[in-house]
């Protein structure tokens, strides 16, 4: 179960390969995603689970899309 903060990568859609945290569990299939980038806080993209690859990391809450870009940053170059 994906829990609010975690870092995800999306398996589908036009994101597909994006890495995104989790904002906001919306229900047992779908959660609210953003990247801070194309994705911001104040516009996030609902995605279905399925759709997503969880990873075993969690970030801390953040505020604003530059601290979401930071954090989001260095696991980014890790995936490619």
């Amino acid at each position: 179960m994906l829990k609010k903060g975690t870092v995800v990568i999306a398996k589908a859609g036009k994101d597909k390969g994006g890495v995104f945290a989790v904002i906001e569990i919306l229900d047992e299939r779908y959660v609210l995603i953003a990247d801070g980038r194309h994705r911001t806080l104040n516009s996030p993209k609902k995605k279905n689970i399925s759709h997503l690859r969880r990873t075993n990391v969690i970030i801390d809450p953040v505020t604003t899309d530059r601290q979401l870009r930071t954090m989001l940053r260095d696991f980014h170059q890790e995936v490619k």
